[in-house]
């Protein structure tokens, strides 16, 4: 019988094993004041409870709260337009899912009320789809962005960068003045988003405005963001017909195109819609603004290819095996073992993804995926589950925390909750980040 993780018992109410001993402090490559979760858990060491003591505490003040009361974490806000008979279309709230929104191309079975009105052709108009992503052109050349490069003008925030270059030292400094001139250099910035997300999101571009960005978007002629323009939050919306896969990205282009011609040069493409990603890469690789690769993009999105990269490059990494035809299965059972997780090759918030048991079930999981989704089944682990999230500059970590996940339902895996900053003890907390940082960078 496999032991479970003092944060499973906790919540569960058996009695929490004993706490494993941390690793023995050692020397780190990370740079202290890229990760302040570190100092935290450095203040706190010897302090702070057990996990499942602090678990135990926290599920106690859980069980007494009326859940019917309390506010959903980035939730969606009120969508309902300012003109009458008009509905704006947001990604649905999963209740299953209480951490937040779930971006996925919505099924009439699974819309609120009001969105439930729109027909499938409307539908496929407002949200971006996995056939829109498999038709985007491969990434550009060496050769080619050279090009692009050298055609690019410069924005006049990237001008202003440019000028600090004797500072550059002090404006990625970590002090009072490096905050004050970046700031300075962002205010009047021109940043396009492809597609707004869930409406949960709207906090970023209040962000970004109070930031002084000028924020364009890119999204479904129906998109909830258009509330943010008549706010006065975001300062132009583009509407982007989704139907049509093929040509969704040359209509991208050019919408993007003529935003510079009427709102001036840009500083940034992103978006914070996980579908997104793959479009908005490609879009800023071809206008020569900052990018990650869309091959980095793609393998980042492919579990497999993640899991196949990092297993090159020595780093530790659970069975796994893809699932191209049915004669797979077997192959696949065998490699990995049981139990296993079985899950699209793409794809967010554990969505689709099912552990298995035998071989029944890993045969049951892949018929029901295939029919929409590649999948995979990878080795099952079980432990405490973390999110580390890290942001990069110029390939250097220069930001990065570890949140802990709350023990998630099986066999679909659920999401129950989150804490940050985490409890874990600092040396396995150096660890996660060390190989998180690794991971990024092959």
């Amino acid at each position: 019988m496999q032991k479970k993780s003092a944060l499973t018992a906790a919540l569960s109410g058996a009695p929490a094993p004993a706490a494993a001993s941390a690793p023995a402090s050692r020397k780190t490559f990370l740079d202290p004041a890229a990760f302040p979760c570190v100092a935290h858990a450095a203040e706190h060491e010897g302090v702070a409870m057990q996990p499942h003591q602090a678990f135990a505490t926290l599920h106690e003040e859980f069980e007494q709260m009326d859940i019917a009361t309390i506010p959903v974490g980035s939730a969606p806000t009120n969508i309902l337009s300012s003109t009458p008979g008009v509905v704006l279309t947001d990604y649905p709230l999963n209740p299953r899912r209480r951490r937040g929104g779930q971006e996925v191309f919505p099924v009439s079975a699974s819309m609120d009320e009001r969105s439930s009105k729109f027909t499938s052709s409307s539908l496929s108009s407002n949200f971006l789809n996995d056939a829109i992503i498999g038709s985007l052109p491969k990434g550009l050349t060496s050769e080619e962005k050279m090009k692009v490069l050298q055609s690019t003008p410069m924005s006049p925030s990237r001008a202003l960068l440019q000028e600090m270059s004797n500072t550059a030292a002090v404006v990625s400094s970590r002090t009072a003045d490096g905050k004050k001139m970046r700031r300075q250099v962002l205010k009047g910035a021109v940043m396009v988003f492809v597609t707004a997300g869930y409406s949960g999101k709207r906090f970023i571009f209040e962000k970004a405005k109070e930031l002084g960005v000028r924020t364009v978007v890119l999204d479904g002629p129906d998109s909830w963001v258009q509330l943010l323009v008549e706010q006065g939050i975001v300062e132009k919306f583009v509407p982007i017909d989704f139907s049509d896969a093929d040509t969704v990205y040359d209509r991208c282009l050019a919408a993007i195109k003529l935003v510079q011609k009427e709102v001036g040069e840009l500083d940034g493409i992103t978006t914070f819609c996980e579908i997104a990603v793959p479009l908005a890469s490609r879009l800023a690789e071809q206008l020569g603004l900052p990018c990650n690769t869309p091959e980095a993009v793609d393998n980042a999105r492919d579990k497999h290819a993640t899991r196949s990269i990092m297993e090159k490059a020595g780093l530790p990494t659970p069975k796994h095996y893809k699932i191209s035809t049915p004669e797979d299965v077997l192959r696949a059972a065998a490699h990995v073992g049981f139990p296993a997780v079985i899950k699209p090759i793409s794809g967010a918030a554990s969505i689709g993804v099912i552990r298995v048991d035998d071989m029944e079930g890993l045969t049951a999981a892949y018929k029901r995926l295939s029919a929409t989704l590649s999948s995979f089944p990878a080795q099952y682990l079980d432990g405490d589950e973390v999110d580390c999230d890290l942001i990069f500059s110029g390939g250097i970590p220069v930001f990065g925390a570890i949140t802990d996940n709350w023990p998630t339902v099986e066999p679909y895996f659920n999401e129950t909750g989150s804490n940050c900053p985490s409890i874990l003890p600092l040396a396995v907390q150096v660890q996660l980040l060390e190989l998180s940082v690794q991971a990024v960078q092959v």
